[in-house]
């Protein structure tokens, strides 16, 4: 789905230049995601693949879900999709890890449930905690 759906480079030299772009950024953790989508290059991207407008009313409205300190999805990414799309919600977990899934949160689970059954949103500006840190105290050790 990714090498279908998404504008990867065509070119193989361009993950080399990217890789390089990334260390210089970000030092040996970078290297890797620049690499990620690399066997793309060959592959077809897909003709039906959605370019946009984002900004389209859907059928029923969006929630997006993001950790504040994800090392893969920005918050500030989430923040500004939430704003681009018509008509979506983000739900805040002040959290790390990538995903909210990777760090659950049992009133992020709690939002999400009612919305995937009843299409309720949270309101506007909800924070949901973590259910523990990924780095306990060493009290708690």
């Amino acid at each position: 789905m990714i090498c279908s759906d998404s504008p990867n480079p065509r070119d193989p030299s361009a993950y080399t230049t990217a890789s390089r772009l990334a260390y210089a950024r970000s030092g040996p953790m970078g290297r890797g995601p620049a690499w990620i989508t690399e066997p793309c290059a060959g592959w077809p991207q897909g003709k039906d693949r959605y370019t946009g407008p984002w900004n389209r009313r859907t059928a029923n409205p969006i929630l997006l879900l993001n950790n504040t300190k994800d090392p893969a999805t920005s918050y500030q990414g989430a923040v500004a999709l939430s704003r681009e799309l018509a008509r979506a919600r983000l739900l805040t977990v002040d959290g790390y890890g990538h995903t909210v899934f990777s760090n659950p949160s049992a009133c992020a689970m709690e939002y999400e449930t009612r919305y995937l059954l009843t299409g309720a949103l949270p309101p506007a500006g909800t924070v949901c905690e973590p259910d523990a840190s990924p780095f306990p105290e060493a009290s708690e050790k």
